[in-house]
């Protein structure tokens, strides 16, 4: 805590002297700048800057720029901007998002308010590449939450605002392409080739004497690359650290997404409105995947001293997976709002989300040894985190992994897993008197009910050679591959074969007959899950010179219906059926004080609620009597509940220039995680995992913000440059990872963006860190420090032409044991530089 807070006084201290001499140098001709026109970077600080500042709440906004384009690629890389949000990374761009070092899963994510659906495999993790960037015109992140906002939000609240075509006045349209390409590409048999590229737009229109809104976004997104991912495990014991898996992994990869939004708006009247939003995406991710395992004894291994050793022999095993991933989610949403009366307004609507994912996963393997040439030495003393090094392997003779006739064929396994999700919500709210500055005591009042279903199935063909028959690598590597980009780290003796898993595909159709088919029971992964929520909240507000408040209660009632497999050594005799319900009161509120023209003061308290993971709930019952082991789920898991307490100074100095310093400390209850205990089941003993409730956690951070969009103090050309920099601090206790913290909680996340405008010309240089992400309670994402690049130039009124470079600087990301500091995996996707060109009416 004391070097969070010492930190935090440097950078407070360093931005509060900037921010009085740039504010002498603008006076109040700046503030009359305000009607002045901005673009670019310029509009989407003072824009987010503005609906921060008229905010009840502790929240923070990103907003487009006048084309429709968020900061990045897409909305999840876009919101890593923002302090206190961590982007996790599927590989090298967003996916899902996580506020204030809380897991992703306990944040509320929406779209207008309504919940999209979810095709992660088994959790709550909202895909919110999901939306297209030029159909939301903000993102929302609200930190204090008060009744009105859904109870799913330990973490907070991200909302994702589209555009309405009452945003124009009049007819709108944009367009904007863009060409990619990555240096890492090119060296597997699946590779694709270059380039990626991206196209997306948007076009709107009033009709009906301007009473009727039509607006519709889509993208269109087609992305290849290539990655290598070495993997090698370590465990400890009384003679040192061992290696225990070594894993070269590489990937061929291509993305093709695309999504389409429609909104259409009927306002005939200023007291009455309604509109109706249709949203579709659609997610191909085609990934082949290459791997070769070294597969040890622990009899034969010699440990040399506390970190070197020698494995005198091992097994070895080719393998590919092919990974045809299809997702798409359907988003329909309807919405009325109508005000009888000047200070009464009534809102309601209806918002339905559908998520799917189908995943087949074909894989093949071929094994040699145990073989003496495949024994390998290993120096741990090499792993770095810093140098993204992984520990040093030597294979004894790496010439044998050329000798294909030696492989022989085990087995291939056709899979396909499938998951959906389906999300109902109604709402209503009913206001009276809650608008303008001085309008007094007012309140608040509203009903929510959701409906979540969600399922998910898989079944296996197992193949192996008919009794008799061999089948070894001969015809299914190419003679002249070139070393995959796993090389690099283990050098040329880690330069395994290769599977083409075409040449496999084409074999194996023609020749079904030397094979024979084992279904496999994969009833583990099967469960059906019903959650019903209604909420009702009722809440007062005032609203008198400087003093502004809003609090309350919302009542939270969850039945959950879960249907699961049992499992006993493999054999399912049946299915479980099983109801619980739990009833929460969570009282909230947030004070805002107007100390001085400019500057707010807000303080807020809520609780909040982070409904346990569905395979905690639903997952199956797997008895082991061969090996007394239980695995099973939870349906008396209670939620984590949350008191969150929060207090936040904002400086709103001039259009663009803006100061925050936020503190928050949450306790969280009820915390879960997987444990082990031993129980006699029929009178024989068995070890038994299961999630259960633990004692409370706690973080505490701390967010400071500052932006200056333009350095007037400073002469031409110079005046265009401008900063936006945060940092957020967090401290955890009592949490399962090294040190107390939380999983998914770094110590520091760190933000700075240099911008420059000049005339036609603008550019920003983004600078991102993150500091070590614990994953597991053993394991943690390395820190990882990002830069990128934006250059724009508007050629006319219509058009602009944009270059773009991602990891610049060609950092992967590292997985780290957290006991042992040791490098595991190394994740090496490469970087990429896009160019494009952009149109608007």
């Amino acid at each position: 805590m004391k070097r969070l807070l010492a930190t935090a006084s440097a950078y407070a201290v360093m931005a509060s002297l900037c921010a009085p001499a740039a504010f002498a140098q603008t006076g109040d001709s700046d503030l009359a700048d305000d009607t002045i026109v901005v673009t670019g970077f310029k509009k989407q600080n003072r824009d987010s800057i503005a609906a921060k500042q008229a905010s009840d709440l502790v929240a923070d906004f990103l907003s487009a720029d006048e084309l429709g384009r968020q900061p990045d690629l897409n909305v999840a890389d876009s919101l890593r901007r923002l302090p206190g949000v961590t982007t996790i990374f599927d590989e090298d761009e967003g996916r899902f998002v996580s506020l204030r070092g809380l897991d992703q899963r306990y944040t509320y994510i929406g779209i207008n308010g309504g919940q999209i659906a979810s095709t992660d495999r088994s959790d709550r993790d909202i895909n919110i590449e999901s939306i297209p960037p030029t159909a939301v015109t903000r993102l929302e992140v609200y930190k204090s939450v008060t009744p009105d906002l859904d109870g799913q939000s330990v973490g907070g609240v991200i909302n994702l605002v589209t555009r309405s075509a009452f945003d124009a006045d009049g007819f709108y349209a944009v367009a904007n392409g863009i060409v990619g390409v990555h240096n890492q590409i090119g060296d597997l048999p699946g590779s694709f080739s270059d380039p990626s590229f991206r196209f997306d737009g948007a076009v709107s229109d009033l009709f009906l004497n301007d009473t009727l809104g039509v607006f519709v976004s889509g993208t269109y997104f087609d992305k290849k690359r290539d990655q290598g991912r070495p993997i090698v495990g370590s465990r400890s014991n009384d003679a040192g650290a061992f290696v225990d898996q070594v894993l070269p992994l590489d990937y061929a990869n291509q993305i093709k997404r695309w999504n389409v939004l429609a909104n259409i708006d009927y306002r005939p009247t200023d007291w009455f409105q309604a509109s109706v939003l249709y949203s579709r995406f659609n997610y191909q991710y085609a990934e082949e995947r290459y791997r070769f395992d070294l597969i040890e004894e622990r009899e034969n291994l010699t440990q040399t001293g506390p970190e070197t050793g020698f494995y005198s022999e091992t097994r070895g095993r080719a393998r590919f997976d092919r990974f045809p991933l299809g997702q798409r989610i359907d988003t329909v949403q309807g919405r009325v709002t109508a005000r009888p009366t000047e200070k009464v307004l009534f809102e309601g609507g209806v918002s339905y989300s559908n998520g799917r994912q189908d995943h087949p996963e074909p894989n093949a393997s071929w094994g040699f040894g145990p073989d003496p040439a495949l024994g390998y030495s290993y120096d741990l003393s090499t792993s770095s985190v810093r140098d993204t090094s992984v520990p040093t392997i030597v294979l004894n003779d790496p010439s044998v992994l050329s000798d294909l006739s030696a492989w022989e064929f085990e087995s291939y396994t056709d899979g396909f897993f499938a998951n959906e999700e389906d999300v109902t919500e109604f709402f209503g709210d009913l206001s009276y008197n809650t608008e303008g500055e001085d309008a007094g005591l007012g309140f608040k009042v509203g009903y929510k009910y959701r409906n979540l279903e969600k399922s998910r199935s898989a079944r296996a063909t197992r193949y192996t050679l008919i009794d008799g028959e061999t089948l070894s690598l001969e015809g299914f590597v190419d003679p002249n591959q070139t070393p995959p980009p796993t090389t690099e780290y283990f050098g040329e003796g880690l330069n395994y074969p290769v599977v083409n898993p075409d040449l496999f595909d084409a074999f194996f159709e023609a020749n079904r007959g030397l094979f024979e088919a084992e279904q496999l029971n994969r009833d583990s992964s099967f469960y059906n899950i019903q959650e019903d929520v209604t909420a009702l909240y009722g809440m007062i507000t005032f609203n008198k010179g400087p003093h502004t408040f809003l609090g309350g209660v919302r009542y939270e009632r969850t039945e959950v219906n879960t249907e699961a497999s049992i499992l006993i050594d493999d054999i399912s005799p049946g299915r479980v059926t099983r109801e619980f319900d739990y009833d929460h009161f969570l009282p909230s509120f947030v004070y805002t004080l107007d100390v001085l023209d400019g500057v707010k003061l807000r303080a807020g308290y809520a609780q909040a609620l982070g409904r346990p993971n569905h395979p905690e709930l639903a997952g199956a019952d797997t008895i082991d009597q061969n090996n007394d082991t239980f695995r099973r789920s939870n349906p008396a898991l209670k939620p984590r509940e949350s008191d969150s307490f929060d207090l936040a100074v904002d400086w709103f100095i001039a259009p663009g220039h803006f100061f925050s310093v936020a503190g928050f400390h949450k306790i969280i209850d009820n915390q879960i995680s997987i444990v082990e205990t031993q129980e006699e089941i029929n009178g024989q003993p068995f070890i038994v995992r299961q999630p259960v409730n633990l004692d409370s956690v706690k973080v505490t951070g701390l967010e400071i913000s500052y932006i200056d969009d333009a350095f007037e103090f400073l002469p031409a050309p110079f005046d265009g440059l401008g900063v936006s920099t945060n940092l957020t601090l967090m401290d955890g206790e009592d949490g399962p990872a090294p040190g107390g913290n939380l999983i998914s909680q770094p110590d520091y996340l760190f933000n700075v963006s240099g911008l420059y405008n000049y005339g036609p010309f603008s550019a920003r240089l983004t600078y991102n860190v993150v500091d070590d992400r614990p994953t597991s309670a053993v394991r943690e994402e390395g820190r990882y420090q990002q830069l990128d690049m934006q250059v724009r130039w508007q050629i006319n009124d219509n058009f602009q032409a944009q270059i773009e470079g991602r990891n610049i600087t060609n950092n992967p990301r590292t997985e780290v044991f957290s006991d042992t500091g040791l490098v595991r995996a190394v994740n090496d996707f490469g970087n990429s530089w896009w160019f494009g060109l952009s149109y608007r009416y």
